[in-house]
Parts: C-alpha cells; structure tokens; sequence
C-alpha cells in the first residue's frame, strides 16, 4: 500500500522538475538579450503548431515580422527545449551562408546511420563526410549531364496529354499535385536507377506508392518529422528511426537489385546509379578533410567505396527530393495560372513562338530561350518555396557581426526562407504573384540573398538544375496545347497542412483542362 504513494510522489517530482528545466530553458534567449516572442509551457514559441492551430512555417513567419518591425537583425525561437537562431537581416544570412560558412557547415536535420541506413544522405550528412560525397557527386548535375538527360525528361512528359484528354472526356477535374508527381517520378525513376516508371500510365505502381509513403506525415510520424529537423538528438538518444520501416526495405532492396544486375549483365548506363556504384568500385577516388581547418582530425572517408546503405541512402534522397519539390513547384505554379488568366496567356503565347523556331520540338535549347517562363518558375518558388526554411548547427564559438552576441558551438540556427520571400520591404506586395519580378532589371535592385528557394553557398540545393528542368519540361508540354482553370473543389483561400516536409495545399489544388 505503501509503494503506490512514494510512485505518486516520484511521478510528481519527474514532472515537476522537468516543467522547471523547460522554464529555466525558456529564458536562454533572455539572458542573452535576444528577442523573442514568450516561450509558453510546454512546447516554448511551438505550442500553435503542436495544437495545429498554425504550421511551424507561420510561426516563424511572424516572429520574423515582430523582429524585422522592431528593426532587430536576428531573434531567437524556442522549439521545445531547442534554443534556435533566426537571422532576420539578408546580410546577416548571406555572410552565415557563404562568408562564414565554416560556422555553419552542419545541418541539425537527424542522421543515424546505423538505427536508420537512409538518413545518412547527402542532405543531412556532416563535416568532412558530407564535403567529400558533395564534390564526387556535383558532376552529375553538369551542364553536359543535364543535356545528356534532357531527351529522357521529354519522354517522361509525353503521356501527360493522355491524362488531360481522359479529364476532359469525363468532364473530370484533376488533382493537379498528383498528376505532377507521377511525371515527376518517372524522370527520377529513369534518370536516378534507369527504370521505367509509368506512374502517369500506371498511378498505382510501387514507385509512387512508396514515393508518397516517404513524404506522408500523419500520427507518430508526424512528431518524428518534427523532432527529427529540430531537435534530433532526442530521436538519436531514443535510437527511434524517423524512415518508415516499410520505406527503408523497398529502397534498399531496390537498389540492391538494380546494382546486382548490373553487376552480373556488366550494364551500364549514366545515371545516378551508376556513379554511385563507380564510388563503391573506387573507380572515383574520394578524400576529404573536416571542414574545421584542423589539421589534426583530418579524415578521408570513403577510401573503401561506398556500401550498399551509403548508396541506397543517396538514392533515397535523389528521389524524394527530385519528384517531390518539383511536383510541388509545378502545383503552385498551375494554381497561379489557373487564377491568373492573363499570365497563362502569355507564357502560352511565349511557348509557342518559341517551340516555332525549333519545329514544334520540345528542346534545351527552346527551354533556355523561354525567359518569361524563367520569370514565372522563380516567382512561384518565391511565393512557395517548398522547403519553408532551411536549418543549420554552430559548429564553432561564432560572433555576430556588429554586434554583442555569440552564437555557441551546437546552436540551432533557422534561415526564415518563407519570411524573407514574403517580406513586404523586399517584395512589395508580396502576395500578388507578379512574374516581373524575377526580370533581370528588377532583380539587380535586391540581394541575391533575398531567394532562398535553393539554399545558397556551399550547402546550395546540388540538383537545382535538373528541378529547374524537369519543372519546365512539364509545364511546357501542358501548356502549349491546354488551359487551365481552377476548379470549385480547390479550397480558397490556400491553407497549408502541418507537419509536412514541404509546403503543402490543404485539400489539393483541381485545375480542370481544355483544349485551346
């Protein structure tokens, strides 16, 4: 009878003494005269988000505008019990980004290797081991790559009339964000393992259905996604995988498939595969020192070829990426249009004259010529740029310029990419969707700072040009022989689901397709 009050007081005590450590945490931004917005128990500056009363890219967006009114260059954020540093001023990211990016070389986003295989990705991967994988990889992403590539994106596009002509003939609307990331993941499938997908033929092929899987964020999930961009030790202390089970065994034994054959039949194609398994065979030798300028804990790294895990994991994150921020892209970008008539119009009138001077064919060539299409792809990711923000770790005792504050070795830091594309003083309006902006006169009055959609310095998104491709691909063969309107079903105004890895339409967006 006894034991069942000490555990009462002991279950008291846990709570107790835990609520007095997140308040002793909640005032780490205070002793250093950082702003920040009141931190509330539990879950500090998060508790919108937890409750989903706002997504975590509101919640930043507005204590950027508190900062940005108060005329203050940075401020902080309490993401649970993670102190986090959010630059405020674009001169202030852009020196964190590339001048002093020895500072912040690390993203804080979760790797455990041997509790989850495919994390340990280009994309989250540290120090030294990410710098030697970045330059052995960067090659693939070339100019003459891109044009070697460009033949199969056409191909990959060619049965998206099919899809519009099946909507017209039953009257149907379509949901817009689908439809994309089922062409988007037949070119990463052809280009990234040289599979023929047929995802716009075939909706419910594998390829997509674990493609979708590994970017749904639903229950559990979605507490794991969170913890693992913001405070990934928490899952690492756990040893709790943020992959899906089901997600991480498809991939790998998918690539472990792929590269068996082509072992065994001696094929070989120029894909990303393939360059990966060059890696495995050494035949691209690869070394690389930390990048702390110590030259005591220099270290080479993959100086006996990749394993299966290291390539089933930079596989994973080439198709996650690939399909699924260009699908994005293209989803926002067809809501604009389908809202802006006259805006359709005229990139419509531009891809036609265009495609004219190279017989109708969809080229490189015709793409690099198509400059209002250029205006329009890079408004729509600065309206909706689909990672919202991007995150950093202090990998040095850092000071911040012109000013009292130093940044401690193992800080977070958060660049508010949605916030600065959404900054009245540097766009004004800036919910208007306005292609303009993006023309060269008027992009040399701002900082090259000031977009974000990609990242920047040395951790620049390294398959850029290929979304940037693919994006326009289809768009272009969609839009030279159809219009488009938006359909009822869409829900205005746009809201964006919680928890998810990229900007995300709540409800879909359903365009409906004519023949023009």
């Amino acid at each position: 009878m006894i034991v069942i009050p000490v555990l009462v007081s002991l279950v008291a005590v846990c709570v107790v003494s835990f609520f007095l450590y997140l308040k002793w945490t909640f005032s780490y931004w205070s002793k250093r005269n950082v702003f920040t917005l009141p931190p509330v128990l539990p879950f500090g500056n998060a508790n919108k988000q937890f409750y989903r009363k706002a997504t975590f890219t509101e919640e930043i967006t507005e204590v950027y505008k508190v900062a940005k009114k108060k005329g203050l260059s940075y401020c902080g954020y309490h993401f649970f019990f993670q102190p986090t540093f959010v630059p405020v001023d674009v001169d202030l990211v852009r020196k964190m980004l590339t001048v002093d990016f020895q500072y912040f070389t690390d993203r804080t986003i979760y790797v455990d290797e041997d509790v989850d295989p495919l994390s340990g990705h280009l994309f989250s991967l540290k120090g030294a081991k990410w710098k030697a994988l970045r330059t052995k990889l960067s090659p693939l992403f070339s100019s003459g790559k891109l044009k070697m590539m460009f033949q199969t994106l056409v191909d990959c596009s060619k049965n998206l009339p099919a899809v519009l002509e099946e909507a017209i003939a039953s009257d149907s609307p379509i949901d817009i964000k689908d439809t994309f990331a089922r062409y988007t993941t037949d070119v990463i499938g052809s280009v990234g393992f040289g599979i023929e997908c047929n995802c716009l033929k075939n909706p419910d092929n594998e390829f997509r259905e674990y493609g979708k899987k590994s970017v749904e964020v639903k229950g559990f999930d979605a507490i794991k996604f969170l913890f693992a961009l913001l405070s990934p030790k928490i899952l690492q202390i756990t040893r709790t995988p943020n992959t899906r089970k089901d997600v991480e065994n498809f991939f790998l034994g998918l690539t472990k498939d792929t590269i068996e054959y082509r072992d065994r039949t001696n094929f070989e194609r120029q894909d990303f595969i393939q360059l990966l398994m060059k890696l495995r065979n050494k035949e691209i030798k690869v070394e690389s020192a930390t990048n702390n300028n110590s030259k005591s804990d220099g270290i080479a790294y993959y100086q006996n070829g990749l394993t299966m895990n290291e390539i089933a994991a930079q596989a994973f994150v080439f198709f996650v990426a690939g399909f699924e921020t260009s699908s994005t892209t293209l989803n926002f970008m067809m809501y604009e249009l389908a809202t802006h008539p006259e805006i359709q119009d005229k990139l419509r009138e531009e891809i036609n004259q265009v495609l004219a001077k190279h017989d109708g064919n969809i080229t490189y060539e015709a793409i690099q010529e198509m400059t209002y299409l250029d205006m329009c792809t890079f408004e729509t990711l600065r309206k909706y740029p689909p990672l919202p923000s991007q995150q950093r770790e202090c990998t040095r005792t850092y000071k911040v310029p012109d000013s009292d504050l130093t940044i401690e070795k193992g800080t977070a830091v958060l660049i508010p990419i949605y916030a600065i594309h959404h900054d009245p003083e540097i766009y004004p309006d800036p919910e208007k969707y306005d292609p303009e902006r993006f023309s060269d006169e008027v992009k040399k009055k701002r900082s090259p700072f000031a977009f974000l959609a990609f990242g920047e310095g040395p951790r620049i998104c390294i398959g850029m040009r290929l979304g940037l491709l693919q994006t326009k691909v289809g768009l272009v063969t969609m839009l030279k022989d159809y219009k488009f309107t938006l359909n009822p079903k869409t829900q205005l105004p746009i809201k964006f689901e919680p928890f998810q890895f990229v900007i995300t339409a709540q409800g879909g967006i359903w365009v409906e397709p004519h023949t023009v």
